[in-house]
């Protein structure tokens, strides 16, 4: 590692690859640092939607990228406890990827064009005034920009002070897929306050999880574990992996220095928990905007669509994860499979239309099979 960098990134996942891909295809100066060492899991349900796939071809510079891919689901079924309310085709097959598998194949893509990333890097504390990071092991490195891309817990959280009450704690494992055996991606509500259960087909594994607005005293291995015996399923608890997750808070980036961006986890779809496509385009952002006169400026004119979407969405979440609403959500959406088709299709894989544009999907939606 060298004594000083143009651009230093910190995270190696979706979000820190997909940009340190970029500053590398653009030649700037960097280097990317990460406190694991790859390969590394991730509480993920590890959901591809078309628009992250759209992306995750640009970084491979590849149309065939289905070795990065562990299964495909053709739909999505909504459950309200042991009710199947919908089970829904989709027009275009979402990929799933193992977190771990998948975070590995972009950190070595990332090397493969020649990236410097140092893994077992922990850094112990940043000056943000001699734009200096200081590394556990004594080493001292210094930035002209910094770039955060390290997660739900990020650095510049401290520096914002964010509260664990604004993120999500999820609890994952994965089991034998004869033990749960699906082909659909599955979602359950019911069983949380403020989020849901993914039961998510992963090869020969299937991926079984919960994420629920933080709260201290809430049992989330417990949830799990309640859940999966209410399935006839017995697990080994020792398997669960948790996190805090990003679940639609908006982060404003100007109370960090005006050299210090934040990409990743600092997006996340407040509804569906999305957070790969994000990771990826808002990392790819931070990097194109680094050729501009003023970086961090343009950066946030070029997530500004992305922001718009997550401080909206976390409007619908408060609505939604309203019991009494929730409740007639579900009952009102109970057999339409091609409106959950359409919704998922155009909102979900696409973000064709974005929450304050609900009404326009109705609309759509009604143009195309009500005429």
């Amino acid at each position: 590692m060298k004594s000083s960098y143009d651009v230093v990134v910190i995270g190696a996942g979706p979000a820190g690859a997909a940009c340190g891909i970029t500053l590398q295809k653009s030649g700037i100066d960097h280097c990317v640092l990460d406190k694991a060492t790859f390969p590394r899991g991730k509480t993920c349900a590890g959901l591809v939607t078309g628009k992250a796939l759209k992306l995750i071809r640009e970084l491979f510079e590849a149309e065939d990228v289905d070795r990065l891919f562990c299964e495909k689901s053709e739909t999505i079924s909504l459950y309200r406890k042991e009710e199947k309310l919908v089970e829904a085709p989709l027009a275009r097959p979402v990929q799933l990827v193992n977190r771990r598998e998948f975070d590995n194949a972009l950190a070595q893509r990332y090397r493969e064009l020649g990236g410097e990333l140092y893994e077992g890097s922990v850094i112990r504390d940043i000056d943000y005034g001699a734009n200096q990071l200081h590394l556990a092991d004594g080493r001292v490195t210094e930035y002209k920009q910094l770039i955060f891309a390290d997660g739900a817990l990020s650095m510049a959280h401290k520096q914002l002070k964010t509260d664990k009450r604004d993120l999500a704690f999820g609890v994952e494992a994965y089991l034998p897929a004869e033990q749960f055996p699906t082909e659909s991606v599955d979602i359950y509500f019911d069983y949380l306050p403020n989020g849901y259960v993914w039961v998510f087909p992963h090869g020969d594994t299937v991926c079984v999880g919960l994420a629920n607005l933080y709260d201290k005293g809430t049992d989330y291995r417990g949830l799990l574990t309640a859940f999966l015996k209410e399935h006839g399923v017995t697990p080994d608890t020792s398997q669960y992996i948790g996190a805090f997750l990003p679940y639609g808070t908006v982060i404003d980036q100007k109370k960090l220095p005006p050299n210090v961006m934040l990409t990743g986890d600092g997006f996340a779809d407040p509804i569906t928990g999305e957070g790969l496509y994000m990771s990826m385009q808002t990392g790819i952002y931070a990097a194109q905007a680094l050729k501009a006169d003023v970086p961090k400026e343009d950066y946030l004119n070029r997530v500004k669509r992305l922001t718009r979407i997550v401080r909206d969405g976390k409007r619908v979440q408060k609505l939604f994860f309203s019991p009494s609403i929730q409740q007639k959500l579900l009952k009102k959406v109970k057999g339409k499979n091609r409106f959950v088709s359409y919704y998922f299709d155009s909102q979900v894989d696409d973000y064709r239309f974005e929450y304050r544009e609900m009404r326009e999907l109705i609309r759509a939606y009604k143009k195309k099979y009500h005429k």
